[in-house]
């Protein structure tokens, strides 16, 4: 009899597997054929560049610069426009990439070589784009750290890969500058000050990599705190680049006669084109070669960003809404209460009301994690977190949009604050937004926030 039971349980656990795998496969396949039949011709142009332009670009990693960037750069270094290259962190924490070269399981040491080498690497694919030494400046700020830091920002973050606490690079900008939120700004903030930059690029806040999400918050905080204390004698536009999201760019490989085509999931974005000519196609292949330690590991994804234009998303004003219009994930296909479809958010002295939409009405055993940010006038951050269900919160179930408040005192104090929204099923993590602005009532306003569970005014309708 047990015999039976373990043979039906097998042919049902059998059963199932073969139905989650022919679901993701077949939600892939779509999502790829999608992909490819977009049309590249109805994005707008990138604004030529100018005489009196500077560029700033910010990576999280090195090589990230040239995937998003290096043909914009190769241009810009050939009509003489000054660029400034900052690396927030210097790559150490990339395991596959430190037991290649150390060919052993890496160490601390091991993983501070695997920097060193990185940065080294950055200088040469600079080169390569036609950009000197001096070009660069290096942070040194953790690698897969820059979340972990900027969710906790009163907390000094310890590296996993190289155990340090503080810079540990003598050639950093500030060497032994503590590993945290306030530490990366101040950084930032000075580069600004000194180069002041007409356009700023970063990666996207909804890059599927932590890092890179957290690089779009540091890098509007870094700017709003420059214009704030009157470093900038202008304010610069802000762009964004992708380099992580589900498969993206697809074909995967070398097709430099193809144009690289948003991804499917940030559609609604106001992406402009970035045109490459040949010659600038061949300064960014040999760029993207420069960085020997991944492209011995990752050459196919690597190539895929060597197309005949790049995309530049300008950022959007600070609003009180985000929607994320469709969904590339197969995990989050199969789970569709966990599937994110946008997020609102509106603050008032006394807390902040949030309202978000799943594509299934969310409910246990998924949890959701709301973190919220808030940087005062002087510059000082402070962090809440609450995790839903949560009978301490008041909050309200109207069919695929939950709301809830978040009562929090700081807020009356905040210049500025930022909301993150993630859903996690016994502690995985399944799908999280970027870093949301929210803004902020005026001190001298009348009204507080409206009641805790007044409806909100509705977000865009997603197209999915």
């Amino acid at each position: 009899m047990k015999r039976w039971l373990l043979r039906i349980a097998l042919a049902i656990a059998g059963g199932l597997s073969s139905y989650i795998g022919l679901s993701a496969l077949l939600f892939v396949a779509a999502t790829h054929r999608a992909s490819l039949s977009q049309e590249s011709h109805h994005w707008q142009h990138f604004p030529p560049l100018t005489s009196d332009d500077r560029l700033l670009i910010i990576a999280p990693h090195p090589d990230d610069e040239v995937l998003g960037c290096g043909g914009l750069m190769a241009t810009a270094a050939r009509a003489g426009v000054p660029i400034k290259v900052v690396y927030l962190t210097a790559g150490d924490g990339f395991a596959a990439a430190a037991a290649l070269t150390s060919r052993s399981a890496p160490d601390a040491r091991d993983c501070l070589q695997l920097g060193q080498i990185r940065m080294q690497e950055s200088l040469r694919a600079l080169r390569a784009l036609g950009l000197n030494d001096t070009d660069a400046v290096f942070l040194g700020y953790p690698d897969r750290g820059l979340l972990p830091m900027a969710v906790r920002p009163r907390r000094v973050f310890r590296s996993s890969a190289t155990q340090a606490q503080a810079v540990p690079y003598a050639d950093a900008l500030t060497p032994n500058a503590p590993h945290t939120a306030a530490a990366v700004v101040a950084d930032l903030r000075g580069v600004l000050a000194a180069f002041q930059p007409t356009r700023v690029f970063t990666t996207h806040p909804l890059d599927d990599h932590e890092d890179h999400t957290a690089a779009a918050l540091f890098t509007h905080e870094a700017i709003a705190q420059a214009v704030q204390a009157g470093e900038l004698t202008h304010f610069p536009v802000l762009y964004y680049y992708i380099v992580h999201r589900g498969d993206w760019p697809l074909p995967q490989g070398e097709h430099r006669d193809r144009p690289l085509v948003p991804p499917l999931a940030l559609l609604t974005e106001n992406w402009q084109v970035a045109t490459l000519s040949h010659e600038v196609q061949e300064r960014k292949r040999l760029a993207l070669q420069a960085h020997e330690s991944q492209y011995a590991i990752m050459a196919r994804f690597l190539s895929s960003f060597l197309r005949t234009n790049e995309l530049f998303a300008p950022a959007s004003p600070p609003r009180a809404y985000h929607v994320q219009p469709f969904d590339d994930n197969a995990t989050i296909h199969l789970q569709p209460r966990a599937d994110i479809v946008s997020v609102q958010a509106q603050a008032g002295r006394a807390g902040v009301r949030v309202s978000v939409e799943t594509l299934k009405p969310f409910r246990a055993p998924y949890q959701m994690e709301i973190t919220l940010l808030t940087v005062d006038p002087a510059g000082n951050w402070s962090d809440s977190r609450w995790r839903y269900p949560n009978r301490r919160l008041s909050a309200k179930q109207e069919g695929t949009a939950l709301h809830l408040w978040l009562p929090h005192s700081a807020i009356s104090n905040a210049e500025r604050a930022y909301l993150m929204v993630s859903i996690k099923l016994y502690g995985a993590e399944l799908d999280r937004t970027g870093f949301l602005p929210v803004p902020l009532a005026p001190p001298n306003a009348e009204s507080d926030a409206p009641t805790p569970l007044s409806t909100p005014q509705s977000a865009p309708s997603p197209v999915r």
